[in-house]
């Protein structure tokens, strides 16, 4: 009996000893981590993370407005690396993650590995069009491999394999669109997967002409051939040709954090900011070409207002912007004696939702084509498309058919043909489109042909030149030295600055 007794105890202790060591493990983890991340959850991460937001100071770099407050950063064009750094590795781990949870259940998670992918191309084309080379091959391999310190790729073997990756992605993307597979997750698309593939197609044509000074002396690449291959073949490759379809961030009348970013936190809008005018390289070309968008971007100048003039308010002389570079105090000056013309708030701020912020829409495909007619990669009509993207930005705006029509009448606005004057038109609308959409796109293809002309004044503090680039983050001095100073001694001579030219522009 004795024994009988003793073996009950026994099991009693081991079993409260077991008890103890599984609540013990419990205790240990994180109340607050997430250790079984759902895919569509992880989605919605990725996507909080894609769009970029109109009204920032990237917007002044692209020369679209000027700040006049010298409390402020201004536009003096002397940064070094960007406040984001390599922040495309977040994303690109987080994919990973997006990938193992997805393994678990592939059948329950069809269209995201796709997505992934597609975000993996989109966050490495974000970082090597700031930086030049960047990790790839070996990026992301911490967890898996153990190598931290990853070696830098050349940005045309970056860019050959994104190339890929997004041809990967179409293909297979077509069965899933065929089969009407919805994802969860996406505050974009709403889980339509057709959106997805045209701009994933739509996404190619802007990474194929922002590489159009490497068209001709790297063949291998085949930039001309994939575009007309792209173009040729709507079928096998949707396009955003349609506002419908537009990659867009919409913000949220009832959450005050995603409210327009000019959406005041009082909710009192105050019609008059003399610390933001539009830029005169915008207004300047909306002026010349007597666009219709401008009566709608901004109002007119309070000069013009008591000028006398009754007709005033519908004479784009009444309009001016602030020169770029010229000194700050110069700019709140005449900002102050009413030379500047201000925000049109009734626009911008008709409510706290805003307008959208269109990420890559039809106005930029259009143009995009348009381009590469003019430049001769395709064949074509590239009037048709130059019209198309006046057209699909006008609506953004919400002109008149009327107005959009007199517009293109205009003989100053009629498609010069395929020419250099031609692609001057093409370019300066694309730039026009641009206004307060896709983040640093304006500032890239300035980079990438010159057009339109950009300011330097006093005010630039980077030896009168504009910038071509950042510096790479300070942070991988330390922890990737090596393999840092070999990439900037490959492709600028050991310099890291904000004016080497990277393979890319050259």
């Amino acid at each position: 009996m004795k024994s009988t007794i003793t073996k009950y105890i026994l099991g009693a202790a081991l079993l409260a000893n077991l008890c103890a060591c599984e609540k013990t493990s419990l205790l240990q983890k994180d109340p607050a981590a997430v250790y079984d991340a759902s895919p569509k959850l992880l989605l919605t991460g990725l996507l909080l993370n894609v769009g970029d937001k109109p009204w920032t100071s990237v917007q002044r770099h692209n020369q679209y407005a000027t700040q006049n407050n010298s409390y402020y950063y201004g536009q003096p064009y002397d940064w070094s690396t960007a406040d984001e750094g390599f922040s495309a590795y977040d994303r690109l781990r987080d994919i990973n993650q997006l990938n193992m949870e997805v393994a678990k259940s592939p059948d329950n998670y069809k269209g995201y590995p796709e997505l992934g992918k597609f975000l993996a191309a989109y966050f490495m084309v974000r970082n090597t069009e700031m930086y030049g080379d960047v990790p790839m091959t070996d990026a992301i391999k911490g967890r898996s491999e153990g190598n931290f310190t990853p070696k830098y790729d050349d940005q045309k073997e970056v860019y050959r394999t994104v190339l890929q990756m997004l041809e990967d992605v179409n293909t297979a993307l077509t069965p899933l669109v065929t089969a009407n597979v919805k994802v969860d997750g996406d505050f974009y698309y709403k889980g339509d997967l057709a959106k997805w593939q045209k701009l994933v197609n739509s996404f190619r044509l802007r990474v194929l002409v922002s590489l159009s000074k490497r068209a001709d002396d790297n063949a291998d690449l085949k930039i001309k051939e994939q575009f007309a291959t792209i173009v040729g073949n709507p079928a096998k490759y949707p396009l955003i040709l349609s506002n419908a379809d537009n990659f867009q961030l919409l913000f949220n009348a009832n959450a005050r954090d995603n409210n327009y970013p000019l959406w005041p936190a009082d909710g009192v809008v105050i019609k008059n900011d003399l610390n933001n005018n539009l830029a005169a390289t915008i207004v300047d070309i909306l002026k010349r070409t007597e666009d219709p968008r401008l009566f709608v971007m901004a109002l007119p100048t309070d000069s013009a207002k008591k000028s006398g003039d009754a007709g005033y308010a519908t004479k784009f002389t009444s309009f001016r912007g602030g020169d770029v570079g010229m000194i700050m105090a110069d700019l709140k000056s005449m900002a102050s004696a009413g030379k500047f013309s201000q925000l049109n708030y009734d626009f911008w701020e008709a409510t706290p939702s805003g307008g959208p912020c269109i990420q890559l829409g039809a106005a930029e495909v259009n143009f995009s084509i348009a381009e590469a007619i003019n430049l001769g990669w395709i064949s074509g009509d590239a009037g048709a498309y130059y019209v198309a993207g006046i057209k699909a930005n006008m609506a953004f705006y919400n002109v008149a058919g009327a107005a959009q029509d007199a517009f293109l009448a205009n003989p100053g606005n009629v498609y010069a043909g395929n020419t250099a004057a031609g692609l001057t038109q093409i370019l300066e609308q694309k730039y026009v489109a641009f206004f307060q959409n896709s983040g640093r796109q304006a500032f890239y293809n300035n980079r990438r042909t010159g057009i339109p002309k950009f300011s330097i004044g006093p005010a630039n503090k980077n030896a009168q030149k504009i910038p071509v680039r950042w510096k790479y983050p300070t942070v991988e001095y330390t922890v990737n030295e090596t393999n840092i100073r070999a990439a900037i001694q490959k492709q600028y001579n050991g310099s890291d600055s904000q004016n080497d030219v990277m393979w890319l522009i050259k």
